[in-house]
């Protein structure tokens, strides 16, 4: 049987906060804010025009920035209120995380052998099915 790889939080504690309770207050707040910015402007959107905002889809995917949270979590709130949003509205289906390589140059992309990757908040299973 083939040992398992924990891909390891390795910027807890740096570049996040590494307390469980610290970081989930911490991304609670960035999207609780953005909530309340989104609210505001939907309550705009249907008070000028009568309607919602828009045709009510399901984002196919979203962009967001990865830095330190202090200095990215706000911005990255708004693009996760919508896989949210989709979450709160039934949907399941699988997340596909793409990110650079910033230790490594490749010609082209890798896949990660992590079967879990950690987190201090806990760890996400990897669908190894989706290799």
């Amino acid at each position: 049987m083939a040992k398992e790889y924990i891909r390891r939080a390795h910027h807890a504690g740096s570049w996040y906060e590494d307390d469980p309770q610290t970081l989930s207050d911490m991304l609670k707040e960035f999207l609780d804010e953005t909530e309340t910015e989104h609210s505001n402007a939907n309550a705009a959107m249907t008070t000028r025009s009568g309607e919602g905002t828009g045709a009510g889809g399901l984002p196919r995917g979203i962009i967001a920035p990865h830095a330190g949270y202090s200095y990215s979590g706000p911005t990255a709130a708004h693009a996760y209120a919508n896989l949210k949003e989709a979450l709160m509205r039934g949907w399941s289906g699988t997340v596909v995380v793409l990110h650079p390589s910033h230790h490594a140059y490749l010609d082209g992309c890798a896949v990660s052998g992590a079967s879990v990757i950690e987190t201090p908040i806990y760890d996400i299973p990897v669908d190894k099915n989706l290799r």
